[in-house]
């Protein structure tokens, strides 16, 4: 029995994130339990924002912590930003590697962090910086 072929996997564009105000920057290990704590961090970051959208940044810097847990390189950094339209979400890590977006199938148990990134955020991409990489989301704040 054959299976249908899974749809194209997003990619993420070669861009600097945004500029925006910062709101907050955290150091973290790069072990499984720091997406835990990335999730708290934000969730206080954007303490005020609609419950929608902190559920999403939360989903987001989840899934940005993991792939940096995994495939990045030394420690972590999360930032916060707020732009005038909404937040941008960055994770840094020390692997100057691009984000490898791979296609899954519908069974696979892993390799759908950057989808729901992309499907989570207006816009998402990622640049080099002098010590690694820098992967970013920005999230729209407007009503549902």
């Amino acid at each position: 029995m054959s299976h249908p072929a899974p749809p194209a996997a997003p990619q993420l564009a070669v861009a600097e994130p945004p500029t925006g105000q910062p709101v907050g920057e955290w150091a973290l290990r790069a072990e499984p339990q720091s997406a835990g704590l990335a999730r708290r961090l934000v969730a206080q970051a954007l303490d005020g924002a609609r419950d929608s959208l902190r559920r999403r940044a939360t989903l987001v810097v989840s899934e940005l912590v993991g792939n940096g847990v995994r495939h990045g390189r030394g420690r972590l950094a999360v930032v916060v930003d707020r732009l005038p339209d909404g937040w941008l979400v960055q994770v840094r890590d020390g692997n100057a590697a691009p984000p490898r977006v791979r296609p899954g199938t519908r069974y696979d148990e892993d390799g759908r962090g950057i989808l729901i990134v992309t499907r989570m955020s207006e816009d998402a991409g990622w640049a080099r910086t002098p010590t690694g990489k820098v992967v970013w989301a920005r999230l729209a704040d407007v009503p549902a």
